[in-house]
């Protein structure tokens, strides 16, 4: 029988920041929680947080957790993948997956995509607001942390399939080209692969050029025009109709009880599959400061095709010894692959027409496997030890992504004219997590739980980039008749000789790095309850923090470029929460940090392979020391209802910003600013409407909104080309707000009508005094009715941005980009074994 004081104590630990930053004990399967924002649990942590979970996934409609967050307060998404967390991005927000630091498919920044997990293998992420020393130092927006879905205690299985359609997309025309035979699950099977004669002429690092008479490195010029004629010489796509988005799913889960031992098995095994299709059709404009004002430079229009293929499985196995120890493994394998074809056409401002083609396809990839334990000794003083240990890898891979240029008819002899780029990337992280939890009762019903802990992380990534290109080498290549031919009938074998086109090689001295990064942390803190009116916790976290970034020369190694940087670092935490019968007031303080990425200390330049902009790193970066203070009052005044307003306030000493010091080329640096703050009033409730009666009783209303103000103050010296030195931070909306009206009968039915809104933000800094680039805020309307019909059968009906909301953005009062989104619908039957 399970005393009240230790069932107590596995409430307070499945909700405080600790047992939320790992595992639970095993009595917490008696408690929880996979709902919506759920009241209880917001009443019983130390700390300012949000939980939405698997009843809020279905009930909205999100297919991944970059739609889902956007609907918590103070929270946003940028280009529909990255969480702003109170304004601030992705550097100032930490991920974890089941307690553990992801690693990240990103090729510039460690931050971790939204959109490749999908709501379907998680059973909730806790959004937590306010530092604890149980988490990473690197905290400034909030910390987000991803539980994945657990074994079952009963059988299960249940499989869904899901059409949809876009209507500026399904059976509209659509660009496609020919692919290889495991395109349809997102993996390329060589058909984009360097050939055999590339490979050949490149083995060992070698640089693909004519073999030199002083050095005897290189390849002959036979060889080289057979490299160039091996090429895939497919560049003009297909038109064709784009087929309806699809979505396949299924889960399965059991146990088994192992005998008479007392031991039981557990398990969960999850396959989701998607495969959709967005074309979307762009007025692209850009301007240049002038004595009059703005100048139009570009007018162009911009035409894209992306099929998104997703593909994510989960596996979950557990082994319940007894009713205090169990041992869980997870595995976790996410793949998201991006196939576009983006076409771009108008004039610059030399009146000149221009053609721009850009073919790329992108596989990135999320694998992870982790083992965890949870042990209770209920004989010294209810010790609570969870133990983790995770190996994650993510990758990133972008095989033989082509982008050809056509002027005023003819194929460009620019240098960046035709390019052929192979990309890959990898990115490990391993992580041991030990932690312990204690009980101790005092005098007038006070319980004092202190917990300790200790985590050893190591991260390894290494960066990958070959480039290559057709240069204009003789007659052939001159010849105006042959030029203004499609590029599959400039491009021939014939063509590829001396005296026309040479491949050629121009992978950058930069373009190659790896990088090593080391943390151990040791952390303790102390949690005091009053009797249930006051809870006060007080924590730190020491941290011994190691990064080395080596970019090299991948033809000369030796001249690589080295940047450090280590740092230990003591970050306290404190909260108070008094209780005054269903009212909360709350108080948090704490200081915490964020550190330089790994190509932000490099002295060497390198290209963003998603911008295209050439990037200097600035080794004399220093790390951004935060400063963070909240205050929320919460008010529960009945079973589910409740109200809560908020006010935050972060202070930024050195923060790192990026700036342009090249107007011309728009070459990009990274600075400490002088300082920087942000603050931001927060207000969230949730009403059932029975006070109407029986008409009312189905009902709920739920919102919030978010107002936030932020500034950063950059030094002249430091200012480049920026037209100002005091603005918002670049991508903070100022206002943020969400709204659900629900219908939930006890028959089985549920209909939602959702509505989201960011206000306006910063898209991109102005420079030479042209004013910021703003993208403008608008709202989306959703619906979502689920029925079900039987205990083996349901539907679900979706419709996804009703009022055809259209994203623009703008410099001045001029257009730069602007195009509608696209209103979907989708229907899903769901069979319940």
């Amino acid at each position: 029988m399970v005393s009240r004081k230790l069932l107590a104590l596995t409430v307070a630990a499945s909700i405080s920041p600790f047992a939320t930053a790992q595992q639970q004990a095993p009595l917490i399967e008696e408690i929880s929680v996979i709902g919506q924002f759920v009241p209880d649990e917001k009443r019983g942590t130390d700390q300012i947080a949000n939980v939405v979970g698997t009843e809020q996934f279905t009930r909205s409609g999100d297919s991944n957790i970059a739609e889902s967050l956007k609907r918590v307060s103070g929270l946003s998404t940028v280009s529909g993948k990255y969480v702003y967390v109170r304004g601030l991005g992705e550097r100032y927000a930490t991920t974890l997956l089941n307690g553990a630091i992801l690693p990240s498919p990103e090729p510039i920044n460690r931050v971790v995509p939204m959109d490749l997990f999908p709501t379907a293998i998680l059973e909730s992420v806790l959004v937590q607001k306010t530092y604890s020393a149980a988490y990473p130092s690197e905290f400034g927006g909030g910390v987000l942390q991803l539980r994945t879905k657990k074994s079952t205690d009963e059988f299960f299985w249940t499989f869904a399939s899901t059409v949809g359609a876009i209507d500026n997309a399904t059976f509209k025309d659509s660009y496609t080209l020919p692919g290889g035979g495991t395109d349809w699950i997102g993996k390329d099977d060589g058909y984009r692969a360097q050939s055999s004669a590339l490979l050949n002429a490149t083995a060992n690092d070698n640089q693909l050029r004519v073999m030199s008479r002083f050095t005897g490195i290189g390849v002959s010029q036979e060889e080289l025009e057979a490299v160039g004629q091996s090429f895939n010489n497919q560049y003009t796509p297909n038109v064709e109709d784009a087929p309806p988005n699809v979505n396949i799913s299924t889960s399965l889960g059991n146990y088994h009880e192992l005998g008479n031992s007392g031991m039981k098995f557990n398990y969960l095994a999850s396959l989701d599959y998607s495969n959709g299709w967005d074309t979307n059709q762009i007025e692209r404009n850009t301007y240049v400061p002038g004595s009059e004002g703005l100048t139009k430079q570009e007018d162009l229009d911009f035409r894209g095709t992306e099929n998104s293929i997703d593909v994510s499985g989960i596996f979950s196995a557990g082994l319940d010894i007894n009713d205090n120890n169990n041992v869980r493994f997870t595995s976790v394998i996410l793949r998201k692959t991006d196939d576009r074809i983006f076409k771009t056409e108008g004039n610059t401002e030399a009146e000149s027409e221009l053609e721009i083609t850009e073919i790329e396809w992108v596989e990135r990839e999320l694998a992870s496997n982790q083992l965890q334990g949870d042990h209770y000794f209920p004989g010294f003083n209810e010790l609570v030890f969870n133990w983790r240990y995770s190996e994650i890898t993510a990758t990133r891979d972008a095989p033989d992504n082509r982008i050809y240029r056509y002027d005023t008819g003819e194929f460009s002899s620019r240098v960046d004219g035709n390019l052929r780029n192979f990309s890959q990337l990898e990115d490990q992280a391993n992580e041991l997590g030990l932690d312990f939890t204690m009980v101790f009762y005092g005098p007038k019903n006070s319980i004092i739980t202190p917990k300790i802990g200790y985590v050893s992380a190591e991260k390894q990534r290494d960066s990958e980039i070959r480039r290559y290109g057709f240069a204009f080498n003789g007659p052939i290549a001159n010849d105006p008749a042959l030029l203004v031919k499609p590029l599959e009938q400039i491009l021939i074998p014939e063509n590829i000789v001396r005296a026309g086109f040479q491949i050629r090689e121009i992978t950058r001295p930069t373009d190659n790095y790896f990088a090593d990064n080391d943390l151990e942390a040791f952390y303790g803190q102390v949690e005091v309850n009053f009797d249930d009116r006051l809870r006060l916790t007080l924590g730190g976290r020491q941290e011994d923090f190691n990064q080395v970034s080596t970019t090299f020369d991948l033809f000369r190694p030796e001249t690589a470029a080295v940047a450090e940087l280590s740092r230990k670092e003591f970050l306290p935490a404190f909260s108070a929460t008094y209780i005054h019968n269903d009212q909360q007031f709350r108080f948090a303080y704490s200081e915490t940090v964020s550190r330089p990425d790994f190509r932000e200390l490099s002295t060497s330049p390198f290209i963003d392979p998603e911008t295209g902009r050439e990037i200097f790193g600035n080794p004399n970066l220093d790390i951004t020391s935060i400063t963070n203070i909240d205050f929320r009052w919460e008010w529960y005044f009945a079973f589910s209802d409740y109200v809560s307003i908020g006010y935050f306030y972060k202070e930024f000493v050195d923060p790192i910003e990026a700036t342009i010091f090249s107007p011309v080329d728009r070459k990009v640096t990274y600075i400490n600013a002088a300082s920087a703050e942000n603050q931001g009033i927060e207000i969230e409730a949730y009403k059932r409407l029975d006070f109407l009666g029986q008409l009312g009783e189905d009902f709920y209303v739920q919102g919030n909104v978010s107002f936030i103000d932020s500034s950063v103050e950059i030094r002249d010296e430091d200012r480049g080309s920026l037209t100002s030195t005091s603005r918002a931070l670049q991508g903070q909306s100022d206002v943020l707000f969400n709204a659900q009206i629900g219908y939930e009968p006890y028959s089985g039915t549920t209909a939602t009508l959702l509505y989201h809104y960011f206000g306006d933000r910063i898209a991109e800094v102005g420079i030479e005094s042209a004013p910021d680039l703003i993208q403008e805020g608008y709202g989306e309307l959703n619906f979502v009715f689920i029925r079900e019909l039987d205990d083996h059968w349901q539907i679900t009906a979706k419709a996804k941005n009703i009022l055809d909301a259209r994203s623009e953005i703008t410099q001045g009062s001029l257009l730069t980009n602007g195009f509608n989104l696209g209103r979907e619908a989708s229907l899903q039957v769901q069979y319940r074994f």
